[in-house]
């Protein structure tokens, strides 16, 4: 928590508002490669740490219970969910996880990071039992919102949403664009879907105002969280 604030105060110095991390994926396979910017293979250790990160993060100002507050550096928990039980450990790959064990092992230290007020959380490149993470309603909707209460900003993850792509999941951007906003993916980070296709399926009725409506919110309310509106430079 210590060595997350210094960094968020440095970050803050240099203009920086919003960090992709802490990253909670629990790994227990040494042949991903992406364990050492995790905490390891222990659900209860990474939860632990992950809050704390989250914690010293975003400043003691910001009460996560309230929304109240400003934060210093935004987190982002990484990544929603079962990246890291990829297949053979390759990355991107596809993750099968009976719903026991994605509760018992996989969503707890990412329900941690949420409880510990997390500003945002970032979605998985994998697909999760057939389903990839930027459209899966399941864990987007359903859990993290419904379920957990979750009213923080979710964004893909480098190109995630266009990656539908290659998982057989859409035929094209303009499809997986669709997919990513009936999952309530409120942000398309280098995916390009949203500012090419997202005008034309409002006005084709395959995307609502109503949706786009429910992402302005959130994504606006953490502009709020970080006082942007009162000090934009």
């Amino acid at each position: 928590e210590q060595v997350a604030h210094l960094t968020a105060q440095e970050a803050k110095q240099a203009g920086l508002r919003w960090t992709f991390s802490p990253m909670v994926d629990v790994a227990r396979d040494p042949r991903w490669g992406r364990i050492a910017e995790g905490y390891g293979e222990d659900t209860y250790l990474t939860a632990v740490m992950g809050a704390a990160t989250v914690r010293g993060y975003q400043g003691k100002d910001y009460d996560p219970a309230t929304g109240k507050g400003q934060i210093d550096l935004a987190a982002c928990v990484k990544h929603f969910a079962g990246y890291s039980a990829s297949e053979s450990g390759r990355d991107y790959n596809t993750t099968w996880i009976p719903e026991v064990l994605l509760r018992e092992v996989y969503l707890p230290p990412f329900k941690a990071a949420v409880d510990a007020g997390s500003a945002t959380i970032m979605c998985a490149f994998n697909d999760l039992n057939g389903v990839p993470a930027s459209a899966n309603r399941h864990l987007n909707v359903d859990i993290l919102r419904d379920e957990w209460g979750y009213n923080g900003m979710l964004v893909s993850d480098w190109a995630s949403s266009a990656n539908m792509i290659a998982h057989g999941n859409c035929e094209n951007l303009r499809e997986a664009t669709v997919l990513s906003m009936n999952a309530q993916m409120e942000m398309d980070m280098e995916g390009h879907g949203y500012p090419w296709h997202l005008k034309s399926l409002v006005e084709e009725g395959r995307v609502s105002v109503k949706q786009i409506d429910a992402c302005v919110r959130d994504i606006l309310r953490l502009k709020f969280r970080l006082g942007l509106f009162d000090n934009p430079y």
